[in-house]
C-alpha cells in the first residue's frame, strides 16, 4: 500500500479511537484499550458494581467486535477473513438483526440513495436498544468501513499495476513488424483451432437431414469452408510469409489482423485500467472523516453505498469512465434515510464475501482474455523446434561428453583457484602486512647480506692499508679506515691502484694491481646492494598499496558476481539495471505528462489520472534500487509528496522537476 493511503487509514483508525473515546462511557474504557481520562463520563457510569457487570456482560460480544476491528498505532490493517467473522459476529448477537423479519431483502433494497422520508426508520432503532449499545454498534460498522476501505484501496492498487504491464507488452508487439510476426505465430494454432470450429458450427447449422450421408457432409463443409474462404486465405499466406521466400506484400494481410486484433485487446485493458485508476482516485478523493460535532454516522452510511458502488462500477468492464464517475458522484450525492447499522454492517458483509470476488473474477476474466498471452502462447514455438532438435542435440552431447565432463571439472577447478590465489591469497597477505609479519613482507635482497658484505670490505681494505704501510698502522688509523669504508671512502686501495696502473703487466704479475682490482669488486658490490637495500625499504613502506591493489580487480569481480546472484533470486537478474532506468525515466515522463497535459490550467487532477498517478509511484517506490542507498530515504520522501494530491498540482509539478534535478544523474 502506498504511503499517503498508509498514512490517510491510520489516521482513520486514531480519529475513531478518539471518537470511541469521547462518545463511550468510562467503564468501557479498559475492554477497549482506551484511555479512560478521554472516555466520556455518562449516567451509566453511576451504576452500581452488579449493573456495570451486567451491562458489560450484554455488551462483551460488541466490544470483543469492535477491539478486532480497530487498528492500534503501528499495528496492520485487519484481514478480509476477520472482517467477515468479526461482522457474523456482530450481526449474530445484534437485537435489530435478531428481530428484522427479512434482513437479507432489505439489504437487497436498499441502495443508500433513497429520499429521506418523513417517517425516519431509525426513531424505531432507538426504542429497540439502549443508547450505549447503539453507539458500539455504530463503532463496530465504522470500523468495519475503514477496513474495507483499506483493502479495497489495497486491492485496486495491486490489480491495476499489472495491468499497465500487459499494456506495455502491447506496446512492444505494436512497435514493429517483426513482434506482430512473432505474436502471429505463436497465436497461429489457437486461431486455427478457433476457425475449425466456426468451420464445423456453421456446417451443422445448415445440415438440414437427420442423417445426413458422407456426401452431404462433404457438400456442406465445402460451402463453409466457401464462407470462411477470407479467413483461410488470411492463415494460408501467413504460413508462407513466414518462409524464406516470402516477400513483404504477402505479410501484409494476415499482419493487419493481427494488428487490429492487438489493438482491440490493448484498447480493452486501458479502459479496465482507467476504470481501476478513477475507481483508486475516487476512494482516495473521498472524504471519509470521523469527527463527533457532524453526523459522521451519515458519512459511514455515504461512503459504505460510495464503495458499493465503485465495486459495481468496475466489475462491468468496458464501461466508459466518464459514466463511471457521474454514477458515483450520483451515489455520493443523493440523500439517503437513515438505517440501523446491522444493516450498513450486511452490506459491508455482502462487499466483502460477494461483491469483491465477483469483482476479482471479472477483472481475471478480462485479463486472460485481452491480457499478455501465457508462458505456454508465448514459448511454445521454442519448444517445439527443442523436440525437434532434442534427438541432434543428444547425439552430440552424447558424442562429446568426455570433452564436456572435461570442460566442466576445468571450469570448477579455474573457479576454485581464482579463489583461492585471488581473493584468499591476497586477502591473507593484506592482514599479515598490517599486523608486520616479518614472513609475509616483500624484500629483494637478504636482511644480512649487506653486513656481512660491507665487513667484508671493510677487513679486505684495512688489511691492504696495513700491507702497505712499511711501519703499520695504530689502531686509532685502523679505526678511521674502517670508518671511511663504512662511509664509502676507500682512497687508500685508490692511490695504490693509480701507481699500479703506471706499468699494468709488471705490477699484474708482480705487484698489488690484481688486489686493488678485486677489493674494487667487492666495493662495487656493496654499492649494488646498497642501492638494492634503499629499493627494498621503498616497497616495503608500500607493501599494503601493493596487496590492495593485487585483491582489487577480484574482488570487483566478486562484487558483482554476488550481486548479480542476489538480483537472480529477488527476481530482477533477468532485467538489467538500464532496464530498471528506463522504467523509472518512463514511469516519471508519464507522471509529468499527466501533471502538465492532463491537469491544464486547473489545480487539481482527475480522479483517473490521481489514480494512475498513485500507481506509477508505487512502480517507482519498486525501483528504488537504481538509487545510492544513503539517498533512499530522501527519495521515499519525495514520492511521498508526489503522491500526495492535497498539494495540488503545482506543488506535484514541482516535486516532478527536484526528483529530476537531483535524482537525473542516476537515470543516465
Amino acid at each position: 500500500m502506498c504511503t499517503v493511503v498508509d498514512a490517510r487509514i491510520h489516521a482513520l483508525s486514531s480519529d475513531l479511537e478518539l471518537l470511541a473515546s469521547t462518545t463511550l462511557p468510562s467503564l468501557y474504557a479498559p475492554r477497549l484499550g482506551l484511555t479512560s481520562a478521554n472516555a466520556s463520563s455518562t449516567a451509566l457510569d453511576e451504576l452500581s458494581t452488579s449493573e456495570a457487570d451486567d451491562l458489560l456482560d450484554a455488551t462483551e460480544p460488541l466490544l470483543v467486535a469492535l477491539n478486532q476491528l480497530l487498528i492500534r498505532p503501528g499495528g496492520s490493517l485487519p484481514s478480509v477473513k476477520t472482517l467477515e467473522s468479526t461482522l457474523r459476529a456482530y450481526l449474530i448477537h445484534s437485537s435489530d438483526a435478531k428481530h428484522a423479519k427479512s434482513g437479507k431483502e432489505e439489504v437487497r433494497t436498499y441502495s443508500g440513495s433513497g429520499e429521506l422520508d418523513d417517517e425516519d426508520p431509525w426513531d424505531g432503532y432507538e426504542d429497540s436498544s439502549s443508547d450505549c449499545t447503539k453507539q458500539v454498534e455504530w463503532l463496530i460498522v465504522a470500523a468495519g468501513a475503514v477496513v474495507l476501505y483499506g483493502r479495497l484501496l489495497d486491492v485496486l492498487l495491486n490489480q491495476t499495476l499489472p495491468l499497465s504491464e500487459d499494456i506495455f507488452y502491447w506496446d512492444n508487439v505494436l512497435s514493429g513488424p517483426s513482434g506482430l510476426v512473432v505474436y502471429s505465430i505463436q497465436t497461429a494454432p489457437f486461431r486455427f483451432v478457433s476457425l475449425a470450429q466456426e468451420i464445423f458450427t456453421d456446417a451443422r447449422q445448415r445440415m438440414t437431414a437427420q442423417r445426413p450421408s458422407l456426401s452431404d457432409w462433404i457438400t456442406t463443409l465445402r460451402a463453409s469452408v466457401h464462407r470462411h474462404r477470407i479467413s483461410i486465405r488470411r492463415l494460408s499466406v501467413l504460413t508462407r510469409a513466414v518462409a524464406p521466400t516470402a516477400v513483404f506484400k504477402r505479410a501484409m494481410s494476415p499482419l493487419s489482423t493481427v494488428y487490429k486484433d492487438v489493438q482491440t485487446k490493448q484498447q480493452q485493458l486501458r479502459q479496465l485500467r482507467d476504470a481501476q485508476a478513477a475507481a483508486l482516485g475516487l476512494l482516495v478523493g473521498e472524504s471519509l472523516h470521523f469527527r463527533h460535532d457532524t453526523d459522521w454516522r451519515r458519512t459511514v452510511e455515504r461512503v459504505v453505498d460510495v464503495m458499493q458502488a465503485i465495486v459495481s462500477g468496475v466489475s462491468e468492464s468496458g464501461s466508459q469512465v466518464d459514466n463511471f464517475e457521474a454514477k458515483v458522484f450520483s451515489v455520493s450525492s443523493s440523500r439517503r434515510s437513515r438505517r440501523p447499522p446491522y444493516l450498513v454492517a450486511q452490506k459491508i458483509l455482502a462487499m466483502t464475501s460477494d461483491a469483491l470476488p465477483a469483482q476479482s473474477k471479472s477483472l481475471a476474466a478480462v485479463v486472460r482474455r485481452a491480457g499478455k498471452p501465457s508462458a505456454l502462447t508465448r514459448y511454445w514455438p521454442i519448444c517445439v523446434c527443442t523436440l525437434a532438435f532434442s534427438g541432434t542435440l543428444g547425439q552430440i552431447l552424447f558424442n562429446r561428453r568426455a570433452s564436456i565432463a572435461q570442460w566442466l571439472a576445468d571450469a570448477s577447478t579455474t573457479a576454485l583457484d581464482f579463489w583461492n590465489n585471488w581473493v584468499v591469497e591476497p586477502a591473507k597477505n593484506i592482514i599479515s602486512t598490517i599486523r608486520h609479519d616479518d614472513s609475509a613482507q616483500v624484500a629483494i635482497v637478504g636482511r644480512k647480506s649487506l653486513q656481512a658484505d660491507m665487513q667484508s670490505l671493510e677487513r679486505m681494505v684495512v688489511d691492504f692499508a696495513v700491507d702497505s704501510t712499511e711501519s703499520g698502522l695504530s689502531p686509532g688509523e685502523i679505526e678511521a679506515v674502517r670508518a671511511g669504508v663504512r662511509e664509502g671512502d676507500v682512497s687508500a686501495v685508490l692511490r695504490v691502484y693509480e701507481q699500479e696502473l703506471k706499468a699494468p703487466l709488471k705490477n699484474a704479475v708482480r705487484g698489488e694491481l690484481i688486489r686493488t682490482l678485486l677489493i674494487q669488486v667487492q666495493k662495487t658490490k656493496v654499492d649494488v646492494e646498497v642501492a638494492i637495500t634503499g629499493i627494498d625499504r621503498l616497497l616495503k613502506s608500500q607493501e599494503l598499496v601493493f596487496g590492495v591493489v593485487a585483491a582489487l580487480p577480484s574482488s570487483i569481480a566478486c562484487y558483482f558476481a554476488v550481486g548479480w546472484v542476489r538480483r537472480l533470486y529477488s527476481g530482477k537478474g533477468m532485467k538489467s539495471r538500464a532496464d530498471r532506468k528506463a522504467t523509472v525515466v518512463r514511469t516519471l515522463g508519464n507522471v509529468e505528462r499527466m501533471l502538465t497535459v492532463r491537469s491544464g490550467e486547473g489545480e487539481w487532477l482527475s480522479y483517473r489520472d490521481e489514480g494512475l498517478v498513485l500507481c506509477e509511484v508505487h512502480i517507482l517506490r519498486n525501483s528504488a534500487d537504481v538509487i545510492p542507498r544513503e539517498l533512499r530515504a530522501d527519495w521515499a520522501r519525495d514520492l511521498g509528496d508526489l503522491e500526495d494530491i492535497k498539494l495540488g498540482v503545482h506543488r506535484q509539478r514541482d516535486t516532478v522537476e527536484r526528483i529530476w534535478r537531483v535524482y537525473g544523474r542516476f537515470f543516465e
